[in-house]
């Protein structure tokens, strides 16, 4: 702008003596006539630099009227060249500025949208909800996890986590545990985790607590917690197990009679027997063992179930279990004509765990891959170090099992609709038992195909110095 006033002024200052000179050249002999042409050329000239300086000043007005938000400010496309591109310029820079003004508020709309229906959600759903960020931090909550947590959604949101944590670790039911498990969420930040949390105020509740990653192209972006009240379920399920171990322990003592009464009939009179008769002892006997083994894994499962089974958590060397675990099989192997083969990383390293169970996990899966492999396979046990601890996992090269049936795997009494399993014998109950002891240790156990179409079971297991992640403090539950 400073630039076209100083070409205005420089063109007055020629237009002005130009015009008096042409005219002095033509009046130069007679004065009166000299004074006419000037006074009409400096006439001229005013008028020329007040129509500019009038132009220029709705340029200004313009200017200004855009620089405080009026888009809809115009300048007329007239007058010379430069002052018609100035005025296209500046028409052009509103048009523009309102046009990205409409898509920023439509935007913004559509923003504000979103978020109120993601309220909405949040708030409509009957499981709580609470969002964490990458960095762990609390960034959305609904309503329903105040209710089941204890808490407002301004506490959650804006208040102390040390102070949130503490609440909620004194009304846990294992408040020095708290900690380790919430930290479990987050020690796989791009897999899903699961457990119970277990309030005992403002009033009893079974929360089941379930958390994922939320992943978009950037990577990951943080974790959601989904909060689901499972104290009805959880009463049942105990009452359930109450039933059982009652009516396990009920039928152990008649059963370990008639067991040791067969026993001694075939023992000791079995010569004497018809061979009819000793024939319907042996299968009396037979089926008499399996009620005694479903009778102890079901009393083994409800202790499990109800924490009162011993464990003695412990530092140790993992390679000598497993070479253990291999020569216990062996027999069983040999029956079937399947080779038994171990894989063990040389770096593998100790874990934190009771020896007598979890050799009994590493039985039950070896068992049960010898029983579904064909005469001539070879079934592996091979195990490997992992950041959390090591990996050991089972594999076999028997028939596989059907993509509609896996998630029945790990249910108590869910045996699979395959004839191997059906003649096999099993309580269906030692999976089950298996997942609840590796979870006892605070490992997680999961099922696979191989590439040849066997199966793979897996599970891991926490070292002795497996240690919390900095900054477990910033989650609140």
């Amino acid at each position: 702008m400073a630039h076209l006033s100083l070409r205005v002024r420089c063109l007055a200052g020629v237009v002005g003596p130009s015009l008096l000179l042409g005219a002095a050249a033509g009046w130069s002999r007679h004065p009166v006539g000299l004074v006419a042409a000037a006074v009409g050329s400096l006439a001229l000239g005013a008028l020329f630099v007040g129509r500019l300086s009038q132009r220029i000043g709705s340029a200004t007005e313009a200017a200004r009227r855009l620089g405080q938000g009026d888009l809809s400010a115009t300048m007329p496309v007239e007058g010379s060249t430069d002052l018609r591109a100035l005025a296209r310029a500046l028409n052009s820079v509103g048009a523009a500025s309102a046009r990205r003004d409409d898509q920023l508020n439509h935007a913004l709309e559509n923003a504000a949208n979103q978020r109120d229906r993601f309220h909405s959600i949040l708030n409509a759903s009957n499981d709580g909800l609470l969002l964490y960020d990458a960095d762990r931090h609390l960034v959305a909550v609904n309503q329903r996890c105040g209710e089941l947590l204890g808490f407002s959604v301004h506490e959650l949101l804006s208040g102390n986590v040390g102070v949130l944590q503490r609440s909620l670790e004194q009304r846990s039911e294992e408040p020095e545990a708290y900690r380790d498990r919430l930290e479990r969420h987050f020690a796989r930040p791009l897999e899903p985790h699961q457990d119970l949390l277990v309030l005992s105020a403002p009033r009893r509740r079974v929360i089941r607590r379930y958390s994922c990653p939320v992943v978009n192209q950037r990577g990951l972006q943080g974790r959601v917690f989904t909060y689901t009240d499972v104290t009805t379920e959880s009463d049942i399920d105990r009452l359930k197990s109450e039933f059982v171990s009652m009516t396990s322990h009920e039928l152990r003592t008649p059963l370990t009679s008639v067991h040791g009464a067969l026993q001694l009939a075939l023992s000791g009179s079995g010569d004497r027997l018809a061979e009819e008769d000793r024939e319907l002892l042996e299968i009396s006997l037979a089926n008499t063992e399996r009620l005694v083994r479903l009778v102890n894994d079901l009393l083994d499962l409800s202790k499990i179930e109800a924490g009162r089974m011993p464990f003695c958590l412990a530092p140790m060397a993992l390679a000598p279990l497993l070479d253990e675990a291999v020569r216990v099989i062996q027999g069983l192997a040999a029956t079937r004509g399947v080779q038994v083969r171990l894989d063990v990383a040389p770096d593998l390293g100790g874990v934190s765990g009771d020896h007598d169970h979890l050799l009994r996990v590493l039985t039950n899966l070896l068992g049960n891959a010898i029983k579904y492999s064909p005469p001539g396979s070879v079934v592996v046990l091979e195990a490997r170090p992992t950041p959390e601890g090591a990996v050991v996992a089972v594999l076999d090269q028997g028939p596989g099992i059907p993509h509609d049936q896996v998630d029945r795997l790990f249910r108590p009494f869910s045996r699979l609709g395959v004839h191997e399993r059906q003649t096999s014998g099993g309580t269906g109950l030692g999976l089950a038992i298996s997942r609840a002891l590796i979870e006892q240790h605070g490992g997680r156990i999961w099922f696979e195909r191989t590439p040849a179409g066997g199966s793979q079971f897996a599970f891991v297991l926490p070292s002795p110095s497996a240690t919390h992640k900095a900054g477990s403090d910033l989650a609140v539950a």
